[in-house]
């Protein structure tokens, strides 16, 4: 399997919102439970892999952005979600 939309940096997805504004202790970061998923992420690069949930806003609405995120700060499945998921 190929992954694709894998970027340098969060801010480089097509679906970041420019004007999201992260909240205070709005971020949860998790271990990435499929394994499957968690090889093909390390074949791109090695190391630790996390799923992070960041809530914040966008367009003055709450919103949660969740991806998978590597030590280096590339990104994987960047996903913008209408309210929050930490609260």
């Amino acid at each position: 399997m190929e992954l694709r939309q894998i970027y340098d940096f969060l801010e480089d997805a097509p679906n970041y919102p420019n004007d999201f504004y992260p909240i205070q202790d709005g971020t949860q970061r998790l271990k990435v439970k499929n394994q499957f998923l968690l090889a093909e992420l390390r074949s791109v690069e090695s190391g630790e892999w996390q799923k992070v949930y960041q809530d914040g806003y966008s367009a003055g609405e709450p919103v949660s952005i969740h991806y998978f995120e590597s030590r280096s700060g590339k990104v994987f499945d960047v996903k913008v979600k209408s309210g929050w998921s930490n609260q």
